[in-house]
């Protein structure tokens, strides 16, 4: 008998979860025989609910909620070494950065749709420390953006608040001197952000990083470098454009495991997946192909086309 989790985090989105229930729901009853639902109600409850129905021995789970109860649910398979356990999730976030890496409808009506045909793929996820991530982990200035965008601006404006808030902070943001050691270089570099990235998305850009694949194994480490205040005029555009790693103004590290620390001593906090992450220094390490997710069959889609195609012919 095959049973399936699915965890809610109602407050996501701004309760945008809360129409797709039902339908949810009942596409999952369609594809497993037993489902079970649990809502979220504070921090690392959907890890939690996560690892301890690994350890039950879970067929699969499904989450329902932005990037942070995406990396939270990842993490709590992970932590119970839930390789085999398949994943799934409908985004009802305000970015919704892995919905744009997987090729995942960002309309939370559609992505309940595609699960009817969808596949099941490998992607990587990051360790951080002693916990996990699926997109990117960011020291320096996004942090603080993050903290500083409320619930009110993410509804209105959605990632656009997140662009607003960093074009304010581009000016008044404090560099430091990082230290980055990977398994093929040892940098020491001044700088206000740093990235480690697993996916080509960053806050709802979607071409941040148009080199990296969700299954290369690969991280990328963009470090920002110092610039005067007249080059953020440039610096933002090129970042839209998905330009920004191919300029002068960031210097791009693609490896597989890195320790990232700063030699000042001040307490410098991360942000993962749009979640609080540790302060630093911290050590990262990619884990190859190590997730199944449910994404979009494009195939299926394809007959679904040529069936339409040649019942019109006849």
């Amino acid at each position: 008998m095959s049973r399936c989790l699915l965890i809610i985090n109602p407050s996501s989105g701004g309760g945008r979860a809360k129409p797709h229930i039902v339908k949810t729901e009942w596409e999952l009853e369609n594809l497993f025989d037993h489902l079970e639902i649990r809502f979220t109600h504070k921090a690392d409850d959907a890890m939690r609910y996560a690892e301890a129905a690994v350890h039950d021995g879970i067929d699969a789970i499904f989450c329902m909620g932005g990037d942070g109860t995406i990396n939270e649910t990842v993490c709590g398979i992970a932590r119970a070494g839930g390789r085999h356990v398949k994943f799934g999730f409908i985004p009802v976030g305000t970015c919704n950065d892995m919905c744009r890496a997987l090729g995942i409808p960002k309309s939370p009506k559609k992505a309940i749709k595609m699960l009817k045909h969808a596949k099941l793929r490998r992607i990587d996820i990051g360790r951080c420390n002693n916990r996990y991530f699926c997109n990117n982990i960011a020291a320096g200035i996004i942090p603080r953006i993050l903290e500083e965008v409320t619930p009110r601006e993410k509804e209105i404006l959605g990632p656009l608040a997140y662009f607003l808030r960093g074009g304010q902070a581009l000016f008044s943001t404090k560099d430091y001197t990082f230290h980055i050691k990977t398994e093929n270089e040892d940098l020491h570099m001044r700088s206000p952000l740093v990235l480690a990235l697993l996916t080509n998305v960053v806050s709802g850009f979607e071409r941040f990083m148009p080199t990296a694949s969700v299954d290369d194994g690969y991280m990328r480490i963009v470090v920002f470098k110092e610039y005067y205040i007249l080059n953020v005029l440039r610096i933002m555009p090129l970042i839209i454009s998905g330009s920004i790693y191919n300029s002068d103004f960031v210097r791009i590290i693609k490896c597989r495991k890195a320790d990232i620390s700063i030699e000042e001593k001040a307490v410098l906090p991360t942000n993962m997946d749009g979640n609080e992450g540790p302060e630093l220094p911290v050590s990262l390490e990619v884990l190859p192909q190590y997730l199944q997710v449910y994404v979009p069959n494009k195939d299926a889609n394809k007959d679904k086309n040529q069936n339409q195609k040649t019942a019109l012919e006849k």
